[in-house]
């Protein structure tokens, strides 16, 4: 706006110069003129002038006055138009600067609507979003407390777990199991839980039990190998109480079973142990004896040695099944091998009912009956779970099957029966 009026006002003054130069120019050719006249009618002096001579001279000078008053009108007229000019082109001017004040207003009304808009919108989004991040950040708050709540829980878990097993290992099943089954209350679906207790329960002959709570893991954890092969020890065990001709079906069913479970889990994890620290290859080992497979056995309980080296368990059904076939010389060299590793597993946990069991047999192998039966009636005194007493009773059984049967067996399957009629 400003650029258009200035150059307008310069085109003004332009034109209004450019009219008073031919103005001036017309002027002094007027004045040039009428000098020139009176030039040709001076006269020298003591000339003398006649009537005619004067009546002409004032004729010129009548002509230059017309012409130089012919000018001055010109002039008069030029200023005229000169100024209706300017005072034309200054209204126009004024038109102009009033029309780009009008639009400026009317610009600035405008821009200031739009601006008055645009803060309420802001204002708006401003409350919006401030009522969107209340309602975030408070559900955060419940989400944060939710996530305290539930670590909490699992950290009560976690701790009951960590002391059940410590428990397990030392034999107190009964704290083991009340704490397993307040971890389970607070968390039914927790696998490990449901693990343990399964195998807590085969112990305890509650084969049912432990095999729909280790199925329940295996549910919430596919791919757990501890509950795999605890699965697979409770059918082995279940399916060594189906000992009469029209159970052999399903003796044959469930130890078949087990023997799929067994090797899958030892197949993810061949160093997998029990929650006892037994080698699950000793577990599968038991089931192949049963089942007559005795080099097979054989091969599984050195699997569980080479797992568990300073464990009695694999080298006293090794030396029990190398007796069975007839080689007492290696077996003989296994029993001499059970008594030196349970000697020093006693003097380091005295409770250790398993290896106690394992050196009770070793003892009787060798012809000692009457220390193997003070360390069976250690257990007995100990409140041996009847779990444990079977166990001893079947290797037993299975040497005095022998070729060559071991001396003094009888007395101590007496002894074993007897504890049994009152073992829990």
């Amino acid at each position: 706006m400003s650029s258009s009026s200035g150059g307008r006002s310069r085109l003004w003054q332009h034109a209004e110069f450019f009219l008073i130069v031919i103005a001036v120019a017309l002027a002094v050719l007027a004045l040039f003129i009428a000098w020139r006249d009176e030039r040709r009618v001076t006269l020298d002096p003591g000339q003398e002038v006649s009537l005619t001579d004067a009546e002409a001279i004032l004729d010129r000078a009548n002509d230059a006055v017309n012409f130089a008053d012919g000018i001055l009108s010109f002039l008069e007229g030029v200023s005229v138009l000169v100024a209706i000019a300017v005072a034309a082109g200054g209204i126009l001017v004024r038109s102009t600067i009033q029309r780009q004040a009008d639009a400026t207003t009317k610009f600035a009304e405008e821009t200031e609507r739009r601006l008055a808009e645009r803060e309420q919108r802001l204002d708006e989004m401003e409350s919006a979003f401030t009522q969107r991040l209340e309602g975030m950040m408070a559900d955060t708050r419940h989400e944060i407390q939710s996530v305290k709540e539930q670590a909490r829980e699992s950290f009560r878990v976690l701790s009951l777990l960590v002391l059940a097993e410590q428990q397990v290992r030392a034999r107190n099943i009964d704290t083991a199991l009340e704490m397993l089954h307040n971890a389970h209350e607070l968390d039914p679906d927790n696998h490990a839980a449901n693990y343990l207790l399964g195998y807590l329960y085969t112990s305890r002959r509650e084969y049912d039990r432990a095999i729909a709570l280790l199925e329940h893991a295996l549910e919430q954890e596919a791919g757990f190998t501890p509950a795999i092969a605890a699965l697979g020890l409770a059918l082995r065990r279940k399916g060594d109480t189906l000992d009469t001709p029209d159970q052999q079906a399903e003796r044959d069913r469930l130890w078949a079973e087990a023997e799929s479970k067994l090797i899958e889990a030892l197949h993810k994890d061949p160093r997998l142990t029990d929650a006892d620290g037994e080698s699950y290859y000793g577990t599968l080992g038991g089931l192949y004896r049963r089942q007559k497979r005795y080099h097979a056995a054989i091969d599984a309980y050195e699997q569980a040695h080479r797992v568990t080296p300073n464990s009695s368990y694999p080298i006293i059904n090794l030396a029990t099944l190398y007796y069975h076939q007839g080689n007492q010389e290696r077996a003989a060299h296994h029993f001499r091998r059970v008594i030196d590793a349970a000697v020093l597993q006693l003097d380091d946990d005295p409770r250790d009912q398993w290896t106690r069991a394992d050196y009770a047999q070793a003892l009787l192998a060798v012809g000692d009956v009457e220390a193997a039966l003070g360390q069976l009636q250690m257990l007995i005194d100990q409140n041996a779970p009847r779990g444990l007493l079977e166990t001893v009773r079947s290797g037993l059984e299975f040497l005095g099957e022998a070729p060559e049967p071991v001396q003094g067996v009888d007395a101590v399957l007496n002894l074993i029966d007897s504890a049994l009629e009152t073992a829990a």
